[in-house]
């Protein structure tokens, strides 16, 4: 309603309203009943009700706190969702895919009791674009060994080295 007055309707209608309240937003007692509120009082009470910030609530973590959570299960998934592609093993005879999951695990645990949100969306961000550089080499190599695969075919040099052979009937 406030927002609609302007002027001096605005100060008369603030000026009625502070006989049964104080500046601060309470009730008054009796006794502190000012009648003749000063524009200085009226300005001050009008400009308490409609300046919107005051009334924010200052720590809004909990709702960032759910989001980041959200994000990081979400890159989570990804992650295991990416090493399912590395299903070979390493020297040691491990599955590449055991070993990058290990890996992002322990990253996780490493922050695990992080509060800073900045720190929190920089670990995210980097985690999202190290999926993505990895996803994307991965396909990457994963078509030049095709069309390695498919020139050597075709050129009738037989299975490219390291391949298991063809049966009889796949051969051009």
């Amino acid at each position: 309603m406030l927002t609609a007055l302007t002027g001096r309707a605005a100060r008369q209608w603030a000026a009625a309203a502070v006989v049964g309240c104080s500046a601060r937003g309470g009730a008054r007692a009796l006794s502190d009943i000012t009648y003749d509120a000063g524009t200085t009082d009226v300005d001050a009470l009008i400009e308490e009700n409609l300046d919107k910030t005051t009334r924010r609530r200052k720590d809004d973590s909990p709702l960032r706190l759910l989001t980041t959570r959200r994000e990081a299960l979400a890159l989570y998934r990804e992650i295991w969702r990416v090493t399912a592609l590395f299903d070979w093993p390493d020297d040691k005879g491990r599955l590449w895919r055991d070993v990058l999951r290990e890996s992002a695990r322990v990253e996780y645990e490493a922050a695990r009791f992080e509060q800073d949100p900045e720190i929190l969306n920089r670990l995210l961000l980097v985690g999202r674009d190290a999926v993505h550089q990895v996803a994307e080499k991965f396909l990457a190599k994963r078509q030049q060994m095709i069309d390695q695969a498919e020139a050597a075919l075709l050129s009738g040099q037989g299975q490219p080295p390291g391949q298991p052979p063809l049966p009889s009937t796949w051969r051009a």
